[in-house]
């Protein structure tokens, strides 16, 4: 039988303990984020915010200049447009705006610095819903409105009226499974926009009463989708959304 010499395991477990307890228990002393970023994407001709969705709209992709392939940010742009992270390292970045609803661009260098940053984009959007008028007309939600070009090779591809029982209404899902047509209209092949031209869709209340029981608050949002190819994907165009409280007679 070997016989354990317990003096002898504990000099052999201090000794190793001694040559790797700078490695084995040292504390993590990397900073954490240091910094905030926020700001709002603008329509560099009106300077109002574009408009978007959180589940299928525009992100920003940030790529820190200095480190390995990889580690893309991506960070989304809110239902009115502005965008925010309250996790951000200070440092030098890649900026770059693709799969948005307005044109793709790229910022090579864009510094976050310690402390709380905020920052404005300028941007042109493919398509600027205008005008827009959304309202009960007897038993029908009737929308109007206008719609700008951001460039003239901009072709229109599908305009919708949304609707959801709170602020995120659009793509890629209504709020409800409308019944009827008049709430969309899709145009193939695609055609160019008019700016002369108003456009009208609608929800037929009575074929869609089963999501209209309960007297609140319902909310409806115009959207148009561009078509053009090089810009990578093309997200919706929206105007603001419109609230509006009833429901329907039985």
């Amino acid at each position: 039988m070997i016989k354990l010499d317990i003096k002898k395991i504990f000099l052999i477990l201090f000794v190793i303990i001694s040559i790797s307890g700078c490695d084995m228990f040292s504390i993590d002393n990397y900073d954490g984020p240091n910094a905030t970023l926020k700001g709002v994407i603008k329509d560099a001709l009106t300077g109002e915010s574009v408009q978007t969705t959180i589940q299928d709209g525009s992100t920003l992709k940030f790529k820190e200049l200095g480190w390995a392939e990889g580690g893309i940010l991506t960070r989304t742009v809110m239902e009115n447009g502005e965008y925010q992270d309250k996790l951000m390292f200070a440092g030098l970045y890649r900026l770059e705006f693709s799969d948005c609803n307005f044109y793709p661009f790229v910022i090579e260098k864009f510094e976050v610095k310690k402390g709380d940053n905020v920052k404005d984009f300028q941007v042109t959007p493919y398509i600027r819903v205008k005008n827009v008028n959304i309202s009960q007309q007897g038993n029908q939600i009737v929308a109007t409105f206008n719609l700008q070009a951001g460039k003239p090779e901009v072709r229109l591809s599908k305009i919708q009226i949304y609707l959801s029982t709170d602020m995120y209404a659009g793509e890629p899902y209504t709020g409800f499974p409308l019944s009827g047509t008049s709430f969309k209209q899709t145009f193939t092949p695609t055609i160019a926009i008019d700016e002369s031209a108003t456009y009208s869709l609608s929800i037929d209340l009575n074929s869609n009463k089963g999501y209209f029981k309960y007297k609140r608050n319902y909310y409806f949002r115009v959207g148009a989708l561009a078509s053009f190819s090089g810009v990578g994907t093309i997200r919706m165009n929206y105007a603001p959304y419109t609230v509006i409280n009833f429901n329907v007679p039985q």
